[in-house]
């Protein structure tokens, strides 16, 4: 499975999500005309655990766009929830510093692996019930290699709080297609094939999770006002998109080196918040985008008046990257090698292969379809290297530095 990132271009030229806007009167004053946000709050309380795994979370998916579009010119696509949840269901299989490793990455810590579970279960069955008018799906599921036995707290636990059931495929090729439909049912066609290379070999487990996305602008773009216009590249050319416009009331900040837009869909409990630098690489701004920064963002979003002109670019995004390598600059590299501990997976040794991401993005005049497939694969790790005297030897016994002699022979007979 390869390492390169690998995406193919939308009809957005740029590497990110990107506005022509002329935002006027931006301010935190009343409420503009038009309609009117009915999603005020959660419908419930967050659990102190929910809570701090929503802020590590989010920590996580900046310091993974942060490590992979230092490593991309083009666009990029991530959907960090399914990363994190595929990441999180795999932990349960984790044990030792490998466990500490991903915990800490992931955002957890020290928290009891029944916290844990129980906070990605809730999130899980929350985020899909805030509107009923967005399409909000999320899945998971396991394919073992027939013959193995997976460890049975294991396939309880993330049949528990995953609702992932271990299913079994008779050849790595099997699990793999096996996987690629499952995929494919899960975002309704979006990501049609997430594992497209051969598959090792020695094959042991794929973990999957799925998130599908699907809503309507909260005010729809008219497409009779999408006409082509000038998008300037970071190279500083120029190119003709499909613009989109509209003219109304939504939430914006001018700040001196950004400005930013927010779009909400449907009952307002989900929006896009799309951040355009006034100048540099968009790299180089998202380096310096962390937590706090991105709360400043949005506070300071504001209501303009009901006549201000927006334009936004209708754009397609397709891509697929293994994260193996990002994640191991994040703080997780243990889990990809020999040294991995993942004993709740199987009664043998095994260890991280790759990390495939398969994502799908669509926006335009109606709203936002998008979709993600993460796959988790496991393989053997390497039995240590076995020495065995159980033949005729010849030894040395010598000073280890220079070299000197001391004693030598031959054994062919221990019991002489």
């Amino acid at each position: 499975m390869t390492q390169a990132t690998v995406f193919r271009r939308g009809t957005s030229a740029a590497l990110a999500l990107a506005l022509a806007a002329m935002l006027s009167a931006c301010s935190e004053s009343s409420t503009a005309p038009g309609k009117v946000d009915s999603m005020e709050a959660l419908p419930r309380a967050l659990t102190v655990t929910e809570r701090e795994g929503i802020a590590s979370g989010n920590r996580f998916a900046l310091s993974l766009l942060q490590q992979v579009s230092t490593t991309s010119t083009g666009n990029v696509l991530l959907s960090p929830l399914s990363v994190w949840m595929a990441l999180g269901m795999t932990m349960n299989g984790a044990a030792g510093q490998t466990d500490t490793e991903m915990r800490n990455t992931l955002g957890w810590g020290a928290r009891p692996r029944e916290e844990v579970n129980a906070a990605f279960r809730d999130l899980g069955a929350l985020l899909p019930t805030l509107d009923p008018s967005v399409t909000v799906k999320i899945g998971n599921g396991i394919w073992a290699r027939s013959g193995l036995a997976v460890d049975s707290s294991f396939a309880r636990d993330v049949r528990t709080y995953f609702g992932a059931e271990v299913r079994s495929a008779a050849t790595p090729q099997a699990m793999f297609d096996a996987v690629n439909a499952w995929g494919n049912a899960q975002t309704n066609g979006l990501v049609p094939k997430v594992l497209t290379e051969p598959p090792p070999p020695d094959l042991m487990m794929l973990l999957a999770n799925a998130v599908l996305f699907d809503g309507s602008w909260r005010d729809a773009f008219e497409v009779k006002n999408t006409a082509s216009a000038p998008f300037q590249l970071e190279s500083n050319a120029s190119v003709q998109v499909p613009m989109m416009s509209r003219e109304g009331s939504f939430r914006g900040l001018q700040a001196a080196t950004f400005t930013a837009v927010e779009l909400p869909y449907g009952n307002s409990a989900y929006s896009m918040l799309i951040v355009v630098p006034s100048g540099g690489t968009l790299a180089s701004f998202v380096s310096t985008l962390d937590s706090a920064r991105l709360a400043m963002i949005t506070a300071g979003l504001g209501a303009g008046g009901d006549r201000t002109k927006l334009y936004v670019p209708r754009f397609t995004i397709r891509g697929s990257i293994e994260l193996s390598s990002a994640l191991k600059q994040l703080g997780m590299p243990r889990a990809f090698t020999d040294f991995a501990e993942f004993p709740r997976f199987f009664c043998t040794g095994a260890k991280l292969k790759f990390v495939q991401h398969g994502v799908t993005l669509e926006v335009n005049e109606r709203g936002t379809r998008a979709a993600a497939v993460t796959v988790v694969g496991a393989v053997p790790t390497s039995l240590p290297p076995t020495f065995r005297v159980d033949r005729p030897f010849v030894f040395f016994i010598r000073e280890r530095f220079a070299g000197t002699i001391l004693f030598n022979g031959l054994v062919r007979d221990p019991r002489a």
